[in-house]
């Protein structure tokens, strides 16, 4: 890697083999800064749409750098969050992540006032970083979140949270080690592997350089569990005007991507000149209680169906036992009983539609009234503070 390089970016190092992963961890021990965009599921890799596979989800990750720093990466996981989910109702994608300001360290210039962060099915770091390394998180999920499945990373709506447990952690979404790195590579640079990587040119075993060992100074890594965020369709908004292409951000994932090259490549104060400002403002104790009503609504689901199909399979065996011929007249009381199998599955499908619809109603009615108590009931406080001022003020003035 040309030594005039000093900040390198990796975006989705998707198959990435041994060879290409040690000059990575050489760059790092001779000084240079690396920020990894890694991913679990790639949604926008268009590899899979290649032979007719199927578009999105391919993994991606630098497995022997991470162990070597003490960090794990599960690129079969993605993080479910139901206080950031994204939609409402059968469109609900609790693996789309809408970060806002409660997700981000708001002490470091990369994060600060970013406003919000759109995460398609990030993945989380687990593990703890090995002696001389410091980790600074600067994006996590809530507590209210756990991990799933990769390939069911796109399920919408009741089934994408039907079985929800909370793990109770804060999944650290983007990080920053800082310290002295040690190889991942003692035993020094190795063989070339068959996974597509161009190869490397020979060099004349004089004229290499010695593999490093270990960095010279503390230096600085940043990963994170996401590559689809900088993506136009998670960052962007394109619209034709006049004939001219114009592209908006939607959101602070193409800022914070740039806070976090400028912060390598330039000097950090230039970063706090930007402005992150961000109309979104979102609800973050209305999503907490939509989150809690939902779980008690899930259970009440979860049980009303567990219910019917107790009871359908019930329905089914007394049938298939009726026979033929003269063996499937039933008795008073197998009749009977039939009845009541076919009545209670009619109930409990009755209910299970009226518990989804009471979850439908009461989420709208809370948006409703918190807008409505936002939108008009803190301005008539305000008015009417003002009225009982202004009265107040001209009871004290005296008469001319």
């Amino acid at each position: 890697m040309d030594d005039d390089i000093k900040v390198l970016l990796v975006i989705h190092p998707r198959g990435i083999g041994e060879p290409a992963q040690y000059a990575l961890d050489q760059f790092v021990l001779r000084g240079g800064k690396l920020i990894a965009f890694l991913d679990p599921n790639a949604y926008f890799d268009q590899l899979g749409q290649m032979g007719g596979m199927g578009g999105g989800g391919t993994p991606s990750s630098l497995d022997r750098l991470l162990k070597a720093w003490g960090l794990g990466f599960d690129s079969g996981k993605v993080v479910l969050d139901m206080r950031y989910l994204t939609g409402a109702g059968a469109r609900t994608l609790p693996t789309l992540l809408s970060l806002n300001d409660n997700a981000f360290d708001p002490n470091d210039i990369a994060t600060a006032r970013l406003g919000s962060l759109l995460m398609p099915f990030a993945g989380a770091f687990t593990g703890k970083p090995v002696e001389g390394l410091n980790e600074t998180v600067l994006m996590k999920s809530s507590a209210y979140s756990q991990l799933v499945d990769s390939f069911a990373a796109t399920t919408q709506g009741e089934a994408a949270v039907r079985g929800f447990k909370p793990s109770g952690t804060e999944y650290p979404l983007a990080i920053r080690l800082t310290g002295k790195f040690k190889t991942a590579f003692p035993e020094g640079r190795p063989k070339a592997d068959d996974r597509g990587e161009k190869k490397a040119p020979k060099v004349d075993a004089k004229a290499e350089a010695a593999p490093l060992k270990e960095s010279a100074a503390e230096n600085a890594v940043v990963l994170v569990g996401d590559s689809d965020f900088i993506n136009d369709g998670a960052a962007v908004q394109i619209q034709e005007i006049f004939g001219q292409r114009i592209v908006i951000p939607r959101n602070g994932n193409l800022a914070f991507a740039q806070a976090l090259v400028d912060q390598f490549a330039g000097d950090p104060a230039l970063i706090k000149l930007r402005s992150r400002a961000s109309a979104a403002r979102p609800f973050t104790v209305i999503r907490d209680m939509e989150a809690r009503a939902q779980q008690a609504y899930l259970g009440k689901i979860k049980e009303l169906e567990d219910n019917l199909g107790q009871t359908q399979e019930k329905l089914n065996a007394l049938q298939k036992g009726r026979g033929q011929g003269a063996g499937a007249i039933l008795s008073a009381a197998q009749q009977s009983e039939l009845e009541n199998f076919r009545r209670k599955a009619a109930e409990t499908r009755l209910a299970l539609k009226e518990v989804r619809r009471e979850l439908r109603s009461d989420s709208e009615a809370l948006q409703f009234w918190t807008k409505v108590a936002n939108i008009v009931l803190m301005p008539l406080l305000v008015a009417l503070a003002g009225i009982v001022l202004a009265i107040l003020r001209r009871r004290r003035t005296p008469a001319i």
